[in-house]
């Protein structure tokens, strides 16, 4: 069975799966350079990893290390040695979804919304359950996510690179499990909250987001407030009052070809062949589009998906959406999606729900009301299977 690796999205053998000695007090410890190359740390002592041809099904196999014979279950990924969870090679149909996003586009500030509601509102209504595998993710959520924002109620800071900031080459790794019946489904979810300026240029692209490629779905969130005639009709109307610096290098059309780039690079796909991956674009921030939507737009309203997605909301979304972008940035953008894309559909969501106050150089909410953020999410969900539509067949 193949196995691919939540972390690093290297694809391996079921038998060819590492393992890690975890005692305290065992006296072959040794840095682990694999392990903090792939997060960008200085390598410090780790429990030595042992090789062994067991498979991953759960029972009372295992490797016993060679230093202080005790025996580990702990199983680990031979590329980047991220340990694995014990559903990791039992569920056949585990998938990978990934989430990027321009410079300033309110990636980290969705993930929060995004993951929120599927612990809350969602999960009721789709009888799931949300988990982090990893204490990084439990780290990283509780003090970079959900406290500043949903306590503090801070606007999240933007993403540093890569380059500078080592931590984002982790991905926040999540766990969703739907029950279908007797049959339970387990899809993880690894985030990387990459910044936009990672996805301005092929050559950072490639290094840091080649995992796009290994995806079976990508949430592409696109800011309208980069959009030249939007920006021109906010500022007559004064409905937002900070509108963020003009970055042409990380506008939505450059970053589309950069993303058609890198799957021709590492896919081998010819100009005719299209992305064959799920991708939900999202405009981000609709709150702050108020004064250009028309009333009776969809954008104006709550989804409501009650355990199925309701397909004949998406469809209203997506037309809306279409027309919009036609209309604000060139007919021939929507062109360039349909000629290079398979499998998509535009969305509009907001991940605060209204426009932030400035308060002692900080950005602070009244109030969070996410609006529509799971709607891309559950769409990925419903085209590659995990969960119905409202007519009642599944995605294909």
């Amino acid at each position: 069975m193949l196995v691919t690796c939540p972390c690093c999205y290297e694809q391996f053998s079921s038998d060819n799966v590492r393992y890690r000695c975890m005692v305290d007090a065992c006296k072959g410890k040794v840095p682990d350079p694999e392990y903090a190359s792939k997060r960008g740390l200085i390598p410090v002592s780790m429990g030595r990893i042992l090789v062994g041809r067991h498979s991953l099904k759960l029972g009372g196999e295992g490797v016993r290390c060679d230093v202080c014979k005790n025996v580990s279950v702990t199983r680990v990924c031979p590329y980047c040695h991220q340990e694995l969870g014990s559903e990791v090679g039992q569920i056949k149909d585990q998938k990978i979804i990934a989430i990027i996003g321009g410079r300033a586009t309110g990636k980290t500030n969705y993930i929060a919304s995004l993951i929120t509601r599927m612990q809350t509102e969602v999960a009721v209504r789709f009888g799931t359950s949300v988990s982090m595998p990893d204490a990084n993710t439990k780290q990283r959520w509780q003090n970079d996510f959900y406290k500043p924002l949903f306590i503090e109620k801070k606007v999240l800071e933007g993403t540093q690179s890569a380059s500078i900031d080592s931590s984002v080459r982790a991905p926040m790794m999540f766990r969703f499990k739907f029950e279908k019946g007797s049959r339970l489904h387990v899809l993880d979810v690894s985030f990387f909250d990459a910044a936009g300026e990672d996805l301005g240029t092929m050559s950072t692209m490639s290094t840091y987001n080649r995992y796009l490629c290994r995806a079976d779905g990508i949430i592409f969130l696109l800011d309208p407030l980069q959009i030249p005639q939007v920006r021109m009709e906010l500022a007559q109307s004064q409905y937002v009052k900070d509108l963020p610096d003009v970055d042409p290098t990380t506008n939505p059309e450059n970053i589309i070809d950069n993303l058609r780039t890198l799957f021709e690079r590492e896919l081998g796909l010819t100009p005719r062949q299209k992305v064959p991956v799920h991708i939900a674009f999202a405009l981000s921030k609709v709150d702050a589009l108020r004064p250009l939507i028309e009333p009776g737009s969809p954008l104006r309203r709550p989804s409501q998906h009650l355990g199925a997605l309701n397909l004949t909301d998406v469809q209203s979304v997506d037309t809306d959406i279409s027309n919009y972008l036609a209309t604000w940035i060139h007919p021939a953008f929507m062109n360039g999606i349909g000629h290079n894309f398979a499998s998509y559909k535009f969305f509009g969501v907001s991940a605060l729900g209204e426009q932030p106050e400035k308060r002692g150089g900080e950005k602070h909410l009244r109030m969070i009301t996410p609006l529509r953020v799971e709607d891309p999410f559950l769409w990925i969900l419903y085209k590659i299977g995990f969960i119905d539509g409202s007519n009642g067949k599944r995605g294909k």
